[in-house]
C-alpha cells in the first residue's frame, strides 16, 4: 500500500527515526521504522545506516543526517514526557507513522489514540498487521483530519474527556494554517480534563512583513505552493501564551535546552556549527499542565 500525498512527509520522520536508531550513542531505538519506510515504497533514497565517515556523504544525505539527529532529539524528549507522566491516556495528534504504541513500555491499562488521516492511519494499520507487532498498550486509530472538526470522532473512538490525558502535537502546527493552529489548541483546551499535559512542537514565527512576503514569493514560484496557503501560516499563535492565558502552568524548551540535556550538536560538521547559531529557526517547543 504505497503511500503518497502528504503522508510522504510522516515517512521522512520515520526514516530520520530509523537513521537515528543505526547511531553507536542513538538516543532512540525504533525497530519499526525502518519497516514502515520500506513499506511505504517512496522514490527518495533515504540512507539506511549512520556513516562511519561524514566527511565522504553528499549534499543530500548531509541535509537527511541533520534532519535525523533533530528527529531523535525531538522523539526522545516527548518520549521522556510521556514516561515520566504516565498518564491514563494519550492523544497523538497528526500521528503519522508513529510508533510509540509499539515501542515505549506503557502503564497497564494506557490507552492511546493516533490521530491522522484515513490515508496514513490505514498504512500504519496494514503494515503493522502484516509485521505480526504487537501493541504494548489499548492503541486506537482514529481517521480524522485536524483542519476539518475532529474532537467529536476522537470521543465517539473512545477518549475520555474527564479523564486527565496527555497530548502530544509532533511535527503538525507548521503544517497548518494560523486559523487552524488556534482551533487545534482550542479543542486540546476544550477535552482536556485537570491533571491533563501537552507536549507541543511550536511552528517558527514567521511573521507578516514585507520581507516576509519577498520571501515567500520566490518559495512559492519555487515549489508551486499558492502564494495565499503560504501567507495564512503567518503569525500563527503562540502555544505557550494560548495555554497559560487558559490557566495552565507552562514551560518553554527551546532547541539549544535539549542539545544541553541530551549532550547533541545539531550539526554536522563545522559548516553547519556557524549556520545553527542559536536555534532560534525552530519553534522549539511547550510542555504545559493543567492544574488538579
Amino acid at each position: 500500500m504505497p503511500i503518497t500525498g502528504v503522508g510522504v512527509t510522516a515517512v521522512a520522520v520515520a526514516a530520520a527515526r530509523a537513521l537515528e536508531s543505526t547511531r553507536s550513542d542513538a538516543l532512540i531505538h525504533d525497530p519499526w521504522a525502518a519497516l514502515l519506510v520500506r513499506a511505504a515504497d517512496v522514490s527518495t533514497p533515504f540512507p539506511e545506516r549512520w556513516p562511519d565517515r561524514l566527511d565522504e556523504v553528499s549534499p543530500v544525505d548531509h541535509s537527511m543526517l541533520l534532519g535525523a539527529m533533530y528527529i531523535g532529539m525531538r522523539t526522545r524528549f516527548i518520549d521522556d514526557e510521556l514516561r515520566a507522566a504516565g498518564l491514563p491516556q494519550v492523544a497523538v495528534l497528526g500521528s503519522g507513522l508513529d510508533t510509540r504504541s509499539w515501542r515505549l513500555d506503557w502503564s497497564a491499562g494506557t490507552r492511546v489514540f493516533e490521530l491522522d488521516t484515513p490515508e496514513v492511519v490505514a498504512f500504519v494499520e496494514a503494515a503493522m498487521t502484516v509485521a505480526g507487532v504487537a501493541v504494548r498498550c489499548r492503541r486506537t486509530a482514529v481517521p480524522a483530519d485536524v483542519t476539518k472538526p475532529w474532537a467529536l470522532t476522537l470521543v465517539r473512538a473512545g477518549f475520555d474527556p474527564g479523564t486527565p490525558a496527555h497530548w502530544v502535537l509532533e511535527g503538525l502546527l507548521p503544517y497548518l494554517t494560523a486559523h487552524d493552529q488556534r482551533q487545534v489548541l482550542d479543542d486540546v483546551l476544550a477535552l482536556s480534563a485537570p491533571g491533563s499535559r501537552a507536549v507541543i512542537e511550536r511552528a517558527p514565527a514567521l511573521t507578516d512583513t514585507p520581507e516576509t512576503r519577498e520571501r515567500l514569493v520566490a518559495f512559492s514560484s519555487a515549489t508551486g505552493i499558492p502564494l495565499e496557503d503560504l501567507l495564512a501560516r503567518t503569525d500563527p499563535p503562540d502555544p505557550a501564551t494560548v495555554l497559560f492565558d487558559a490557566g495552565w502552568d507552562v514551560e518553554e524548551v527551546s532547541v539549544p535546552d535539549l542539545e544541553l540535556r541530551y549532550a547533541r550538536r545539531l550539526v554536522v560538521d563545522r559548516g553547519d556549527a556557524a549556520a545553527s547559531g542559536d536555534g532560534s529557526s525552530r519553534g522549539g517547543f511547550v510542555i504545559a499542565r493543567r492544574p488538579e
